[in-house]
């Protein structure tokens, strides 16, 4: 749940580039062939309608079911993409995640950094520093 909220809030690619091989209709509009569209992954990640008042709060618990009844609209999370371009190194990736975290919490804790300040480019880096602090916990019986 704190890896998918995590991607929510500070996706790695910003936005997603695709072209309309064929014309299609989306809802109302009319797309023709070629058109070149940009899915800006950042601004849907972060809207209201989709996630509701709160779309910007740090709240793990949209997650506790499942990834699709978190937001109103399916394709609302899209960190890895979606369809048939989704990435190859999605599973791989929230897997290596998953133990990381587990290594990294089960010996320190962490507060999210107030100088956190995200800055764009092809992918949503980090400006100053690093966006959490790290507070290791030595126990007695160990040997750090």
């Amino acid at each position: 749940m704190i890896i998918n909220e995590a991607l929510i809030l500070y996706p790695s690619a910003v936005h997603l580039l695709r072209m309309a091989r064929d014309s299609m209709k989306l809802g109302r509009l009319s797309i023709p062939a070629g058109t070149h569209l940009e899915l800006p992954i950042l601004a849907i990640h972060h809207d209201p309608a989709l996630w509701g008042n709160y779309a910007k709060d740090f709240n793990p618990g949209w997650f506790s079911e499942e990834i699709a009844k978190a937001a109103k609209h399916l394709m609302a999370s899209m960190h890895f993409g979606a369809g048939p371009t989704i990435c190859v190194g999605q599973n791989f990736a929230l897997l290596e995640a998953k133990l990381v975290l587990a290594m990294i919490l089960q010996k320190n804790s962490f507060v999210i950094s107030h100088s956190y300040a995200p800055m764009f480019s092809p992918t949503l880096i980090r400006q100053y520093g690093a966006q959490v602090i790290f507070r290791m916990h030595i126990s007695e019986n160990s040997t750090a």
